[in-house]
């Protein structure tokens, strides 16, 4: 598993981090954020708590995505 930050621009979502080249046809889960207040830094813990949360709240989707 592999995470990345990006934006969306005209239905294309552009990250920065060129390591994605080789995740290159594999599915992928897009978590888009209803806010956007730029970039804050939060503690490991916190984002750690909200991937779980996220994870959780999705795990058929990616259960779906492992077949």
């Amino acid at each position: 598993m592999f995470a990345t930050i990006g934006i969306i621009q005209n239905n294309t979502v552009c990250v920065e981090n060129r390591v994605l080249d080789k995740y290159n046809g594999r599915k992928v889960i897009i978590t888009v954020l209803d806010e956007d207040n730029g970039y804050v830094v939060v503690p490991d813990e916190q984002v750690f708590e909200v991937s779980d949360s996220i994870i959780s709240q999705n795990m058929q989707a990616y259960q779906e995505l492992a077949k």
